[in-house]
């Protein structure tokens, strides 16, 4: 099993870090039960073994057998021992992971033209990611995984970040899994997890796991610059790599921007023969004042964190 692709985390460490995360990945490609390190000769250990453990299983989708809850570090100056539980069998890893590898081949075979640019990748990577369910309690050990986003078809937002990260990985575009937290409406936070990629050399966020709940046509987390994720979205911007206001966001290429009340009735004349369509919108809105917009019978949607408004047509028989 392989998993050659961007290894952002590791880059954040030092020499010493480094040189540990390379034995933990041979030992967990080897499924070795422990790994054992002793300081060299006048020398002793000063290391944040977790940051090590988190860049490994964080940069490395294939590790999705590791139970990163039942890594037992003992450790002194001198020596440290990682202890390590196996989800899978080895023979059952492999097969899984032949099974991930069918399916982004299949998905590249059916999605992916050479001539396309990596901006056009990247949004077929977005809309595959939308068919793919988001689980609910109680979660398994697939839910985390790709195993589950590829192979089961559902996964929490950690599974859809890796798989989004796998996805890119195998299509040469630069792709991140970003930590922190989701904000609900209410204020309240939950860990979550998203992405951060880099397109032709600019950098933003896509959040595939909020986006999906919406289905495939949804690009309301696609693209986003650091001010805009904020607004629902918390993380620790001293370690990631800045995201600036960029031309790669959806709304911005196809023209979906409204800066009043007036443009957003002149987009929506443009648009109102499409079964969907989404704007961003520069104004104060309401989910109130989006009842009265002059629509078809269908499904209007107002995201107030980012202000977005979207429509879907209703299925006529």
């Amino acid at each position: 099993m392989t998993d050659k692709g961007s290894k952002f985390y590791y880059s954040r460490l030092s020499n010493g870090e480094k040189n540990i995360y390379d034995k933990m990945c041979g030992a967990l490609l080897r499924f070795e039960p422990a790994l054992s390190l002793h300081a060299g000769m006048g020398k002793a250990f000063s290391i944040d073994t977790h940051k090590i453990i988190e860049a490994v299983l964080f940069d490395n989708p294939v590790f999705f057998y590791v139970n990163r809850n039942r890594i037992v570090v003992k450790q002194t100056p001198l020596y440290i021992q990682f202890n390590f539980q196996y989800t899978h069998e080895k023979e059952e890893a492999e097969q899984l992971w032949m099974q991930v590898e069918e399916k982004i081949a299949n998905f590249i075979q059916h999605n992916i033209k050479p001539e396309m640019s990596p901006l056009a990748k990247q949004i077929a990577i977005h809309r595959h990611m939308g068919l793919i369910s988001a689980s609910r309690p109680p979660y398994d050990k697939e839910d985390f995984s790709v195993i589950g986003a590829l192979i089961k078809g559902r996964c929490v937002c950690e599974g859809y970040a890796k798989a989004y990260k796998l996805f890119c990985d195998r299509l040469g575009i630069a792709s991140i899994v970003v930590l922190g937290d989701g904000i609900k409406p209410d204020g309240t936070k939950e860990p979550h997890a998203w992405n951060i990629t880099r397109i032709n050399g600019v950098t933003a966020h896509t959040d595939a796991c909020w986006d999906a709940q919406f289905g495939v046509s949804s690009y309301d987390y696609f693209n986003l610059c650091d001010a805009d994720i904020a607004a629902d979205h918390s993380f620790d911007n001293m370690i990631y790599p800045k995201c600036d206001p960029n031309k790669i966001n959806y709304f911005y290429k196809n023209g979906l921007i409204a800066a009043d009340e007036e443009q957003l009735h002149e987009i929506i004349a443009k648009v109102f023969d499409k079964p969907y369509f989404s704007v961003k919108l520069l104004f104060p809105f309401s989910a109130e004042k989006a009842r009265h917009l002059p629509l078809d019978i269908g499904e209007i949607r107002y995201n107030a964190a980012q202000n977005i408004l979207s429509y879907s047509k209703a299925m006529v028989e």
